[in-house]
Order: C-alpha cells, then structure tokens, then sequence
C-alpha cells in the first residue's frame, strides 16, 4: 500500500489510468487493430547518454516503443516508408541495413529474418510501435521495463551515434587539454624487429584508346630492417623499359629522443636543394630534426568541402585542434596553427548517421623558425642517377637566435654544375610583429630569395615573395632573371552567405621581355548553391584574359549537379562548357554523366565513370565517347598491413610507412601483470584511441587499431567499465605507445580477476554481543605483508573487494583497540581466494571485541 500511495503522488491520475487499460487488456482480448487505447509518456533511460520522456504503448504488462522516435533519439538513420507501415535505415554501417515491415509482420537486419509475434508491432496514428524486448533480440538494444515507475532502462555494448557524439563533444571541449602533457600509467617502448614485412600498397590502372594500350602498376612493400623502417616502391610501365633508376628505396632510423641524432636515411633521399636536381638521389642522410614539432606561432586560412551539415574535426600532427560543421553546400574553413617544420593535416568527416572519413594533406611554409637556442642540422651525400653519376651533397645549420630571430646557413655541392660548383648558403627568419613574418636567403652565385606574410586583424593574409637569379648561373634551370609575386586572401561572410577571395599577381623577367599574369579567385556559398570563379590575366602587347565559372546544385534524389562555363573576353565566346551530374548508388558506388565541349581544342565528347569504394580497395572505370574515338581506362589500387600471427588487414589506404596496434586482453589469474599458461582470452573491452582506427570483431578478444602515423606518440584509453563483471579489474588504464611503420605493436593487456572478503565485528557486553562501527579490519599476505585495510559499518559488517588469488589472514587493528580500550581474543582468521572467471567471495569472517576491565576485581 505504501508503494501505491508514493507511485500515486508521482504520476497518481497516469497511473491509474494505466491500470484501467490493463484491465480491459485482460478482460476484452485486446487485439492490434482496435485503435481505442491511448498512448502514455514513460522515462527512457539510456546508458552513456542521460533521461528522456517518451510516448509510448504499455500492452500486457510489456512497452512498446515508437521506433522512429527512438531511433531518431539515438540518431540511428531511419526512413518511413509512404504507406507508414515499415521503417528502413542502417545501424552504424551502410552494410548493416534493416527493415521492420508491418505488412509482413517481420524485421530483416543485415542477412538475417527475425518473425514478429502477432502483438509485437502495433501501427497506431501512422506511428509504429514495437516491443522493446524485441529491440535487444534484434539490435542489441536491450531495454528492462518497470512498471510501476513506468521506465525503461536501456543498455547496450554498441557505439551509437549519439554516443560517439557526446564522447567526441566531451573531447572537443578539453582540446586544451588534448593539445597539452597526459600523463600515461604505462609506456610501451618502442620496438621493432630486426627484420619484418609488414605492409604492401599496390596500384594498377589501363588506359585504352585507339588501338592503343597503356599498362601501370605500382607496388609498395614496407617493413623494419635492423632496427629501421624500410620501404621499397617499384614501378612497371609496358610503354617504357624497366629502369632502376625509376625504383625507389628508403632505409630510415627515427630516435625523437636523441637529440643529436633523431633521424638517419639511406637510400632514395628527397631533400630541399638549391641546384634543379633532373634525377633521383641515392644516398645518406644524417640529422637531428624530430618527426613533428608541435609549438605553434601563428595561424592561416584553410577551406574545404564535404557532404553538407557533417561535423569535420581538424588534426595537426595528430593532435585534435578545432571542429566546425559543414554548411548547406558542405563549405567549411579553419584557422590552422602554424607549426615548425612542415605540418601534416588531416581532416574527419562525421556524417549525422554514423559515417566517418578522413584525408591528408601536407602544407610546407616559406620560412623556418626555430625555438629559442634549438640547433638543428641536416647533412645529405649521394649520388644521382642522371647518366653522369654526379655527386651532390648538402649541409643545412639552422638556430633560433630567440623567439623571433632564426638564423641559417650551410653549402651545397653538385659535380655537374657548369658554373658554380660549390654554392654556400645563408637564411635568417624575423618576425617583426606577432602577424608580420619576413624571411630571406642568399645562396651565392645562384639566387637571393625574400618573403613577407602579413595577417590583417580581419583576417586578409598578404603574402610577397621576390626572387634574383644572378646572371649567367645554370644550376637552376631557368631563364628568369627575376620573378616578383603577391597573393592576397581573406574569407568574407554575410547573414546569409559566406566565401573565400584570393587575388595572384605574378610579374617575371627573361632576358628579351617582361610579362605578368594575374588570378583572381573568388569562392563561396548562397541559398544551397555552392559556386567559384576564377579569373586568368596575361598581361602582355596582347593581353589574354579568361574567365571560368563552376557551380554545385544539389538536385532531388540526391543529384547533384555541376554545370562549368569558361568565357574568352578577347574572342567574346565561351570556349569550354561542361556539365556533369553525379549520384552516389547502392553503398559506396559514385556514378558521374558529364558532357564538355572545349572549342579551343576542337574536342567533344560524353564522360561515364563509375567509382566504387571496396573495404580491400578503390576501384575507378571511365569510359570517354567522342570525336570518333572511344577511350577507357580502369584503376584499383589498396593496402595491406599484416602482423607475425599471418593476420591480413586489407583496405581502401594506402598502408606502407602507417603502424598499428594489436590488443589483446586476457584473464590475470594470479594478478602478475604477465600472461601464463592457462590464462584466456576476454572478450568486449572498449579501447580508444586518438587519431586512430579501431577493429573489433565480436566473435574475438583481439582489437586492432591502424592507420597510425609513424613515430608519433598516442594514448590508448581501456574502459574497465565495458565488462559486465565487477570482479575484473584492469591497473593500466591509460598507456602510452610510439607507433613503428609497417607494424603491429603488442599490446596484452592483463585483466585481473579479484576477489572479496567480507565479515562481521561484534562488540561483547555481558551475555550480548551486538555490531559495532568504525572498527579497523587489517588484511595480510601469505608474507604477513599489509594488503588492503577497511572499516565496519554501523551493524559491524565490513567487506573489501579487489584481492587477488592467494592465502590471507584478517585481524583487528591492535593499535586502534589499544587507543579506543578494548581488546580481542579472538585470533587472526585465515581464508583463500580462489581462481575463479567470475571472482571469489569468502563471506562470514567474524571478530569479538570487549572493553578492557579497570581493575583486577572486575
């Protein structure tokens, strides 16, 4: 009674209510057709996520919830069919589509058919409503309902959308934090094998046209050899003799933490060179320059598209620095840190249902800047393969005088220069005011170099760069005497529009003339339709200007449609028109229809191409009919990444120079932080990892994370949380590891299985012994070393959990009952933890206590 009274005073009229209908439930044979009931609100309680109120259908003593409300609230995709009696969507993954259809009383998920009971799906008001036990026998969504507080608590092991949204949200608002020191319970070395194969690229495109044949195919193979990566790339071209010179290999050792030696190559060596260098360098390298540098000194403007409304997080050397959301068109713009030394940036596309993406790009800047009294230096020798087996090598030194003042010098050799040979060098960066960058360089008898960046407060950023080559050199293959060029942008944004401008003008000297060309780009986005222009100056007796204009639409069925015009001011007539439409089909299928007529060219002609992402693969067909003539060409091109255990991971990306993480976490029996024989696998451990792609299987413990950068360092988070037994226990939560190219790490993760001791302290008076409260109950090893210590509650019960298998004793705390004057007799009480997978339970330890007498007689 008590209870019916406070649920009453809680939802008194609602309750009732309730009661009324189950009533007529039992009594009438309610049936799914009859529409005289009424839906009621009930409390929906989703784990990681927080309360809502939903409308739901109670039937039975059982819940029924509407689906697209609460798929909607999970943000799983979902669509309503026009007749309202099914709902279709995906959960997660395109390759994991369902169908709940009333009309066939039945729900398909992925390749699998699950039939409906006869009440199980209720159509009421267009609305559906299904049995909530039927969403954790389907989808894992499983959902506990209480009637008489009318809730329904949900659980379930799946990332949803909604709450990878709110863990990235938490994230995004400690980017403070992620950019700053975290402090790991472990590190994980660096290892690498002496020798391993670990990861192959490959690539392969035809071209046919007219009778004519061209074959590519590319293939990388990388590894680690002697301590180092190591990374050969070959090449085959059926038009073209096989050259060794067109081969590429790379041997390199990266130390970060030696900082007179952090990096040393051999092999094919890609380096900055005065000289104009026409073939390939086979040598060494030797320098002291870490793989990123993660100290920031300014900031620039980029912009990008995507999908419209996805969510696109921005990383700098794989550090989390800023989030936006695409607009209407799938425009999006970022200030991006300037780093030192050049910045690898990568983007993340999250789609509203759960699809994710990424690129790369890599941005190098005019300048170098140091910290204040860092050194570094590089040292290159080799030999290029040019025919003449010429000898080149290059000394770079470069000092940050102190945060504004860069100094650099060094000299540059090259065997086969005409006129210069030897070329000394010298650099220096200053920046004059926070947003007000200049930088130049001499290299004697070549070329004098100087570069200003300017950032207005608005956001305009000026760029000047101006280049003498002296007269009569030949190292650089020119025949400027000088060049001098300026680019102007800045971002401009309305109430109902936004864009992006950039103005280039380039001026440059030859010896018999002078010509300048200018670019005007202007870009942007307004009411749904994405355009840019770009407008081309040559500035000469006879200027040439032209003028090309492209826009997006984004049509119905999801085409989208791009229409491109190029207009000739000198000869008044549009000299290009192309149109292409492009839908995207099935799953990860893109279907593109272009026309382009270019008179300039006197070509014209249709375009269909098809391009579909495979999980092993990217596949591209193009067919081009036209002009009596008929071409095709076709690519495929992936990754592969493997570990010792002979696992293969395809994909669509490129895997050579990426590492990856094998997790594996197994039962810790005895608690030593090493796996012994005997100790198994355990399933369902939640990992994350910044900046890094997880795999889980379901069906096994291992979880595998790739598409990690080489050499950097990340943070493995495990959730001890994710399994259902409290019994398990893991000591290392947060680990800190440095990724090796072209290789799993190892990572075994012990979980400890512990148990529990539990008991009571009674205090004896006379003839009765009753619980007493705050009594010290001390545990020891089998060593008599102190383990773990606890406190009684007020009847006398104390309990410690998280001891590991072993012999123990208790005792009450002597120094605690010689203050509070009492004594024990009662001797320390020995017990076992077991090995058990579910964790062992010692109960019904019992001590006795009394006061001490104060004298003799007593």
């Amino acid at each position: 009674m008590p209870c019916l009274l406070l649920l009453y005073k809680k939802r008194g009229i609602q309750f009732f209510y309730i009661m009324f209908m189950c009533c007529i439930f039992s009594f009438s044979g309610y049936a799914q057709q009859d529409s005289s009931y009424e839906e009621v609100d009930i409390t929906l309680n989703c784990q990681n996520i927080g309360s809502a109120d939903i409308t739901s259908i109670i039937f039975q003593n059982k819940a029924y919830l509407p689906v697209k409300d609460l798929f909607d609230y999970l943000k799983i995709k979902n669509t309503v069919s026009p007749g309202y009696d099914s709902l279709s969507g995906f959960l997660l993954d395109p390759s994991a589509p369902y169908v709940i259809s009333k009309s066939k009383g039945s729900i398909s998920f992925k390749n699998n058919s699950f039939r409906l009971g006869e009440y199980d799906l209720i159509l009421s008001d267009d609305i559906l409503f299904l049995n909530s036990d039927q969403l954790g026998k389907v989808f894992g969504l499983d959902c506990v309902f209480n009637f008489r507080s009318l809730s329904i608590n949900l659980t379930t092991s799946l990332e949803l959308p909604v709450i990878r949204e709110k863990k990235q949200e938490l994230m995004r608002q400690n980017i403070a934090r992620l950019k700053g020191e975290r402090k790991a319970d472990t590190t994980i070395s660096k290892r690498a094998p002496f020798f391993h194969l670990g990861a192959a690229d490959w690539d392969i495109a035809s071209l046919h046209t007219n009778g004519f044949t061209n074959n590519i195919a590319s293939l990388g193979l990388g590894g680690n050899l002697a301590g180092g990566e190591a990374d050969l790339y070959l090449k085959y071209n059926n038009k073209l003799p096989f050259n060794l010179h067109d081969q590429f290999f790379l041997w390199r050792h990266v130390n970060n933490d030696n900082t007179q030696l952090r990096q040393i190559k051999a092999g094919t060596i890609f380096t900055g060179s005065t000289a104009t260098l026409s073939a390939h360098l086979n040598g060494v390298q030797f320098n002291n320059i870490p793989t990123t540098y993660k100290t920031s000194f300014g900031t620039y403007l980029v912009t990008n598209t995507t999908e419209p409304g996805w969510i696109v997080e921005l990383y700098v050397n794989d550090v989390l620095v800023d989030y936006t959301k695409a607009d209407g068109a799938g425009f999006f713009k970022f200030e991006v840190p300037m780093v030192y030394g050049s910045s690898v940036i990568k983007y993340r596309f999250y789609g509203p249902w759960g699809e994710s993406r990424s690129s790369e790009q890599t941005i190098n800047i005019p300048f170098t800047f140091l910290p204040e009294k860092h050194f570094e230096y590089s040292l290159t020798a080799g030999i290029l393969s040019d025919g003449l087996s010429s000898k080149f090598s290059r000394l770079t030194l470069n000092y940050g005088l102190n945060k504004r003042i860069t100094i650099g010098s060094g000299a540059e050799y090259l065997s086969s220069s005409p006129s210069a040979k030897l070329m000394p060098f010298a650099n220096v960066s200053l920046r004059l005011l926070p947003t007000l960058i200049l930088s130049g360089e001499q290299s004697y008898g070549v070329v004098s170099k100087a570069n200003l960046n300017y950032r207005f407060a608005n956001k305009i950023q000026l760029d000047v760069n101006y280049l003498k080559y002296t007269e009569g050199q030949t190292v650089v293959k020119t025949n400027y005497l000088d060049e001098k060029k300026a680019v102007l942008s800045m971002p401009f944004q309305g109430k109902h529009y936004s864009g992006f401008g950039r103005l280039t003008i380039d001026r440059v000297t030859v010896p018999d003339s002078k010509f300048t060309t200018a670019e005007l780009l202007l870009g942007g986005m307004a009411g749904g339709i994405n355009a840019n222009i770009t407008t081309f100056a040559y500035i000469e007796k006879l200027p040439v200007i032209y003028s090309k204009l492209s826009m997006t639409f984004r049509l119905p069925k999801g085409i989208r449609f791009t229409p491109q015009i190029q207009y000739d001011y000198s000869y008044k007539a549009f000299n290009t028109i192309r149109g292409e439409l492009e839908k995207k089909v099935f799953r990860n299928t893109l279907v593109n229809i272009a026309y382009e007529k270019n008179s300039v060219a006197s070509l014209s002609g249709c375009i269909i191409g098809v391009r579909r992402n495979f999980s092993f693969a990217q596949t591209n067909f193009s067919a081009r009919v036209g002009d009596r003539s008929l071409m095709l060409s076709e690519s495929v091109g992936g990754g592969l990444l493997f570990d010792k255990n002979s696992y293969v991971a395809a994909n669509d990306q490129k895997s050579v120079g990426k590492g990856g993480l094998l997790i594996l976490p197994f039962l810790d029996y005895n608690c030593n932080g090493k796996r012994d024989k005997g100790e198994p696998d355990v399933k369902g451990l939640i990992v994350r990892v910044s900046g890094g792609l997880v795999e889980r299987d379901a069906k096994k413990a291992a979880i595998r994370v790739s598409a990690l950068e080489a050499y950097n360092k990340y943070f493995v988070t495990l959730d001890e949380n994710s399994f259902d037994n409290p019994a398990w226990k893991i000591t290392n939560k947060l680990i800190e590891v440095t990724a090796t190219p072209n290789n799993y790490i190892l990572i075994e993760v012990p979980v400890a299985v512990v148990g529990e001791v539990s008991g009571t302290v009674f205090i004896k008076d006379g003839a009765s012994k009753n619980g007493i409260a705050r009594i010290i109950v001390n545990i020891y090893d089998s060593n008599n070393k102190l383990v773990a210590k606890t406190l009684t509650e007020f009847d006398g019960y104390f309990s410690y959990f998280g001891l590991a298998p072993g012999n123990y004793k208790a005792s009450v705390d002597e120094a605690q009952l010689e203050k509070i004057k009492m004594l024990t007799n009662t001797a320390p009480q020995e017990f076992k933890i077991n090995i058990k997978n579910e964790g062992d339970i010692v109960e019904g330890l019992e001590f006795i206590i009394s006061k001490k007498k104060n004298n003799a007689n007593e």
